[in-house]
Formats: C-alpha cells, sequence, structure tokens
C-alpha cells in the first residue's frame, strides 16, 4: 500500500494524458497535411544516413528536404534530373524491346535453317553493348 508521499508524486490520469500529449513549441497549430513517401531498403539507407548527418529524424530531414525543393528559386531542379533519367530509362526499355522482337525474327530464321549473315553477329554485339548501356545506368539511378 503506498504511502501519502508516494501518493503526492504519482500524477492523475489526467496529467499523464497532458504529458504524453504534448505540443511541440515550435509549432502554435496542429500540422493537418500528410505525406507518406515510402522507401525501398537501399533509399532507406541512405535516408537514414543522411538524417543522421544532419542530426535529425527521418521523417524531419525527408520533410526539411522536400520543403527545401519546394521553396527553392526552380522547384523542378531538385527531382528534374532524376525524372528525366527514369523517362530516359523508360525509352531505352522500349526500345530494347523492340530489339528483342527483331532477335525473335533472327532466331526463327536461323531455327528454320536459314545461315547467319555477317551483320547478324554485330547486331548482337550491338544489342549486348546497350542491354550494358541500360544495366549501368539502372545502376548508377540506385546509387543517387
Amino acid at each position: 500500500m503506498p504511502t501519502n508521499r508516494e501518493e503526492q508524486h504519482q500524477p492523475t490520469t489526467a496529467e499523464a494524458i497532458r504529458a504524453s500529449t504534448r505540443r511541440r513549441l515550435r509549432h502554435s497549430v496542429p500540422r493537418t497535411n500528410r505525406v507518406c513517401p515510402r522507401f525501398s531498403d537501399p533509399e532507406w539507407k541512405l535516408l537514414l544516413h543522411a538524417a543522421a548527418q544532419a542530426g535529425l529524424a527521418p521523417g524531419g530531414y525527408t520533410a526539411a528536404a522536400a520543403l527545401a525543393a519546394a521553396t527553392s528559386t526552380d522547384p523542378n531542379a531538385a527531382v528534374a534530373d532524376y525524372r528525366r533519367g527514369i523517362q530516359e530509362l523508360m525509352e531505352s526499355n522500349r526500345q530494347l524491346g523492340a530489339v528483342g522482337n527483331n532477335l525473335n525474327q533472327v532466331a526463327h530464321y536461323l531455327n528454320a535453317g536459314g545461315q547467319p549473315a555477317a551483320d547478324h553477329h554485330q547486331l548482337l554485339q550491338r544489342v549486348e553493348f546497350a542491354i550494358a548501356a541500360v544495366d549501368e545506368a539502372v545502376a548508377w539511378m540506385l546509387r543517387r
């Protein structure tokens, strides 16, 4: 059974609720708008590292970075390179799909008994080079 002294130090339920829901002093009104970004594991690790370097929590760092981009003189500049890279990769993917269709036609011709021409070997080398370039671009985008 608690003594009178112990009872004096125990907060009431209302005091405990107020203490647990204490508002941060830097915001006079609650923030009602939310964005909930999702990150892959490699992106999350990068975010955690950057946030630690800045001395912020990941959410605070994400908000600060988003607001910095949004309030800059050119908000598109922050994401333009990334978007352009994604668009170029998508176009490369489309073009490689067309090349794959042509390769299927060449394979059908060769499987039907046709003889490989000199330009078939050159075509395969160019396709291998293009695939390697796209793979390199994807790796670069992931490292960003």
